[in-house]
């Protein structure tokens, strides 16, 4: 069977937004993935009142099956892995770098 390479994409920096039903509509289309963990939501940069964290250099990375993320995960520094969904349609892993 043919392993597929996973999908990464780097940001220099994202918004964590702990309390995010307070956001727009319009902000709410700059999510880039729930995690997980605490149901964490992690956004790109957009314009905001909000409080926000500001993280920087984040690698989101897509994989076809959730045991591929997890053999990945296996291999990283704990203190590296900032969260992972398997809320989509693939799951995803969002990695410090």
């Amino acid at each position: 069977m043919k392993t597929i390479k996973p999908k990464s994409e780097f940001y220099s920096e994202i918004y964590f937004v702990d309390n995010s039903e307070h956001l727009t509509e319009k902000q709410w289309d700059n999510l880039l993935m729930v995690g997980n963990k605490n149901w964490d939501k992690y956004f790109i940069p957009f314009k905001t009142k909000r409080e926000y964290e500001i993280i920087k250099n984040v690698k989101l990375t897509e994989f076809e099956l959730k045991d591929d993320m997890f053999k990945y995960i296996k291999r990283l520094n704990s203190h590296s892995v900032l969260n992972f969904s398997l809320e989509h349609e693939k799951p995803f892993l969002l990695e410090l770098i």
